[in-house]
C-alpha cells in the first residue's frame, strides 16, 4: 500500500511541475502558398509568378496583379498601362513581389 502511494504522489508531482507545450509563435506568422511548399508572412498575400512559382507581395493583404509580377494594397486596382495602383482619384506605384520562401 504505501509503494501504490509512493507513486500516486510522485505522479501528482510530476503533472503539477510540468509546464504547458507553448505552440512555436513562428508558425503562427506565416501562411503556406496554395503550392504548399512556398510560405509568406502572414500579413501579405500568396501571388503566382509568371514562372508558376509562388511570391508574397510586400504589401499588407496586398492584391495580385494581372501581369503576375506586380501587386497592389487592399482595396486598390492594378492599373498596369500606367503601372499604378488605382483607388479612384489616390494612385501609388506598383509594387514588386519577393520571392516565397520555400519549405
Amino acid at each position: 500500500m504505501r509503494v501504490l502511494t509512493f507513486i500516486l504522489l510522485c505522479s501528482i508531482f510530476v503533472v503539477l511541475s510540468c509546464k504547458s507545450i507553448d505552440r512555436n509563435p513562428d508558425l503562427d506568422r506565416v501562411i503556406v502558398c496554395p503550392d504548399g511548399e512556398s510560405i509568406c508572412p502572414s500579413t501579405s498575400t500568396c501571388c503566382i509568378g509568371q514562372d508558376g512559382d509562388y511570391s508574397c507581395c510586400p504589401v499588407e493583404k496586398g492584391v495580385c496583379c494581372a501581369d503576375h509580377i506586380h501587386c497592389c494594397p487592399q482595396h486598390y486596382k492594378c492599373d498596369l498601362k500606367i503601372f499604378k495602383c488605382d483607388r479612384t482619384f489616390n494612385a501609388k506605384f506598383l509594387g514588386i513581389k519577393r520571392s516565397g520562401k520555400k519549405n
